[in-house]
């Protein structure tokens, strides 16, 4: 690697850092942890997922995302079912890698992931709101949405004007600091975040207001290196975390490789990452991080663009920021306890803000079809109200739910007669003079997926008609499943028995291939399986009945008349 590229991945990567210590200790606070442990979860967390994972760009460290799942896992189990429920969600992730279900990423649905991640913005923004304010008095037992707001607000009594004027200074420093670094580009690489919890935090200590802060409430934090710690390991919880595991992991390997995909864009490279190895350094990272200290990590969208937009374009960026957050604890981990608590909480809620993408949901709810927002706002009102793995798990239903009808609504056969122009639209002008020629024949086209969603209606459209010869051509067929076949050979044998011969014509390979396999071209007859429809016609002697044909034959060379 050049040096140029070298000391730009390093600045890129101290930038990071810089943005990444306010995140990492508000995040820890907001999940009920110590600060420390959000510093060191973004260290080694951070350090060992770029190592080893699939992305060149993604930077791993607490993220809002888990903040919802892990803030339930503390309620239930306490503080210290964090590193559990973080090794046995890396151990999962390893599961994932080597199943390689990251290619099962692109099979989730745009607007559960813009429900859900709306909805974790909301969560974060409601959890700090008395952090914000100071809120005393509150009753930490309450589990539900509603019970914890309705307590909030029976406590707003307790509110005094100090803190939330101390809350409101931070976020307009983090609202107009863009507009200063917009007039001088020598104040570009310093994130709002981080001027407003050392501008912030400094007017509060030298004019000795009045409020609580990080040491007031979790006391000085250790400036040295951690030791490695085991002492978590409870076989007892273990079992206890078992379905909680189950979510986070799920939750990290989508927010992972989601975080790829838009990294990959944002650098706009032709070199893509790698989704198995990307689950796996996530793995590593949170099986490695709790041994240290560490909480349950995940990449972060913000701290992924932050690297890029300053130049990062290897691991060196994600490794030098790890390796400066651990030098910045060390060296100044006592300066953390003078932070207000309104400060983190506030830059919890302009992060809220922002990953709920308020501009992408109004465009949703202008735009999307009615259907989709059954959808989206289902999605996010389950994630505040509920659980995030319940939404995802009613978003998906939902989604399949709505693709469901509308493939129902879809035809799946359809008979072929003349347009008002006098042609047949699905096939050639010379085979749509041939079929119009022979009124003794049914003529049916088959299209689309032939599956559990199609085959009623598939069954009552070619059972409806009478019992002249039905030619049904497959050219439009791309799969059939079980269920379609078995519909088939109901088709034919009814059809049989009141003595109206079937007959299949151009049957695509893999169609053709399923329905030898399960008995379907035995049951019709070789003899009745046609590469052409054209053939498919000069196969059935005319009625003169039903025809208007004024010739005995028809061609049998026609295949090109499919």
């Amino acid at each position: 690697m050049p040096f140029d590229e070298i000391r730009t991945n390093v600045i890129s990567g101290i930038v990071v850092g810089i943005v990444a210590l306010p995140l990492a200790i508000a995040l820890a606070i907001a999940v009920g942890a110590p600060p420390i442990a959000g510093l060191y979860t973004s260290a080694f967390a951070g350090g060992f997922a770029s190592l080893f994972g699939g992305s060149r760009y993604t930077i791993t460290g607490p993220t809002a995302a888990l903040v919802p799942l892990l803030t339930v896992v503390v309620f239930k189990f306490g503080v210290e079912a964090l590193p559990v429920v973080g090794v046995m969600s890396g151990m999962l992730l390893f599961v994932m890698s080597a199943f390689k279900l990251g290619r099962l990423m692109k099979f989730m649905p745009g607007l559960v992931i813009i429900g859900f991640t709306a909805g974790i913005g909301l969560s974060i923004a409601f959890g700090q709101i008395a952090s914000f304010l100071n809120v005393t008095g509150t009753d930490p037992a309450h589990e539900h949405f509603h019970e914890r707001m309705w307590d909030l607000i029976r406590h707003l009594n307790t509110v005094g004007w100090t803190t939330p004027l101390i809350g409101l200074l931070a976020i307009v420093l983090m609202m107009l600091w863009p507009f200063f670094q917009g007039r001088t580009s020598k104040l570009k690489s310093i994130p709002p975040t981080f001027i407003a919890l050392i501008a912030v935090s400094a007017i509060v200590f030298y004019v000795d207001i009045d409020t609580p802060t990080v040491a007031t409430r979790y006391g000085d934090l250790p400036g040295s290196f951690p030791q490695p710690r085991f002492d978590w390991f409870d076989i007892d919880l273990i079992i206890q975390l078992i379905p909680s595991s189950i979510a986070i992991s799920i939750l990290m390997g989508v927010e992972t490789l989601l975080t790829a995909v838009i990294a990959d864009n944002l650098a706009v490279t032709s070199r893509h990452y790698k989704p198995t190895q990307e689950l796996f350094g996530q793995g590593m990272a949170n099986v490695i991080g709790p041994i240290f200290g560490g909480i349950p990590a995940t990449a972060s969208i913000a701290r992924t663009g932050a690297g890029i937009q300053n130049g990062a374009t290897s691991r060196l960026s994600g490794i030098t920021h790890a390796i400066f957050v651990l030098t910045a604890t060390i060296a100044l981990g006592s300066l953390v306890g003078h932070i207000p608590m309104t400060v983190l909480a506030a830059i919890l809620i302009v992060v809220a803000w922002r990953i709920m993408s308020v501009h992408e949901l109004i465009k949703m709810a202008r735009t999307a079809p009615r259907q989709d927002h059954l959808v989206l706002f289902s999605t996010l009102i389950i994630t505040v109200t509920v659980d995030l793995t319940y939404a995802i798990a009613a978003g998906v239903f939902l989604s399949l739910i709505l693709l469901l009808r509308q493939l129902t609504s879809i035809e799946s056969a359809s008979e072929l007669q003349p347009d008002e122009t006098g042609h047949i639209r699905q096939v050639s002008a010379e085979l749509s003079s041939l079929m119009q020629q022979r009124k003794d024949i049914i003529f049916f086209n088959a299209q689309g997926l032939i599956s559990f969603h199609s085959a009623f209606e598939f069954e009552r459209t070619l059972l409806e008609h009478d019992i002249r010869p039905l030619i049904l051509r497959m050219k439009d067929v791309k799969y059939i499943d079980t269920t379609g076949m078995m519909t088939l050979v109901s088709i034919i044998k009814s059809r049989r028995k009141r003595g109206a011969p079937v007959m299949l014509s151009a049957i695509q390979p893999m169609v053709h291939t399923s329905l030898q396999k399960f008995g379907v071209l035995e049951l019709v007859g070789e003899e009745n399986v046609f590469d052409g429809t054209a053939l498919a016609i000069s196969s059935v002697p005319i009625d003169r009945r039903n025809s208007d044909s004024t010739d005995d034959t028809t061609p049998a060379s026609e295949n090109q008349f499919t």
